[in-house]
């Protein structure tokens, strides 16, 4: 027959109080085993489990990138699951297409690519939510040959060579970032030089299109006695955007005259660089 002790107060005069090897103790239900933190590391696809959380404050997931590694959280009803915090990291780059996805049942809750990328998830009113996070997601290229513009137009840019591409924001295809997410970008454009004369290379400012709409474009002087018009050839921008958006690099050639104006390509000349930060 077993034995109940119930106790408002409990102190010990000595080192602390011990139970016997044999003997299991309990929370609320839950199991409280040595340590009340969880630390595990996984190479293949893991659902996290109630032995994962029981018992514990803490979960630690550190697990490889794959195509993608998928750790599923638990269902919020699972013993332990409402008081522990769990925390996934990638700890090592990844590669290609390679990712870390957490899986919140069968949708997408936060996906990863670079060593060091985290999340981590407490459960609030009934659901999981994110408390902190980083994930890396990166865009840096060139233009690969020059490309020269009609007076007073505006065209895309095309044609890049990748210098850094990290989460596969880029379209190769179709010569834009696409939005992998809700959140924001930093964003720098930059034009190098254009024909031998001062006045025409000076005359390609950089316009930014998001979601197939102008979203930027910079000042216009009279730059010589000749009459050519010029502008600044750099660009930073930070901007929001919803999941999926596209965003597209363009030249204006701002030259008020017949003269076309070419955009330089080159890995020290012609390029912009990329770094998307989601929101929840």
């Amino acid at each position: 027959m077993a034995a109940t002790l119930s106790l408002d107060t409990n102190t010990s005069s000595g080192s602390g109080i011990t139970i016997d090897a044999t003997k299991t103790f309990t929370v609320n239900g839950s199991l409280l085993s040595a340590g009340s933190t969880n630390i595990l590391y996984k190479t293949i696809n893991h659902p996290i489990v109630e032995a994962d959380v029981s018992g514990k404050s803490e979960l630690i997931v550190t697990t490889t990138p794959a195509t993608p590694r998928d750790i599923t959280l638990p269902l919020v009803s699972v013993t332990g699951a409402d008081t522990c915090i769990i925390t996934v990291v990638v700890s090592l780059d990844a590669t290609g297409t390679n990712s870390v996805r957490v899986m919140n049942g069968v949708s997408e809750a936060w996906t990863g690519y670079q060593k060091g990328d985290f999340v981590k998830f407490c459960v609030s009113n009934g659901a999981w939510l994110v408390v902190d996070h980083k994930e890396t997601m990166f865009s840096a290229r060139y233009l690969t040959a020059n490309q020269t513009l009609a007076a007073s137009s505006t065209e895309k840019i095309t044609g890049f060579t990748n210098v850094t591409d990290i989460g596969g924001v880029w379209d190769n295809t179709n010569n834009k970032l696409v939005s992998p997410f809700a959140g924001f970008w930093d964003i720098s454009w930059l034009l190098g030089g254009g024909s031998s004369s001062t006045d025409q290379w000076m005359s390609n400012i950089p316009v930014l299109y998001i979601n197939g709409a102008l979203r930027f474009t910079c000042n216009i002087s009279t730059n010589s006695a000749s009459g050519f018009n010029s502008g600044q050839s750099t660009m930073q921008m930070r901007v929001k955007t919803a999941a999926s958006v596209d965003i597209e690099f363009y030249v204006q050639n701002v030259n008020n005259s017949t003269y076309g104006a070419t955009v330089q390509a080159g890995a020290t000349l012609t390029q912009f660089t990329s770094e998307f930060n989601r929101t929840y």
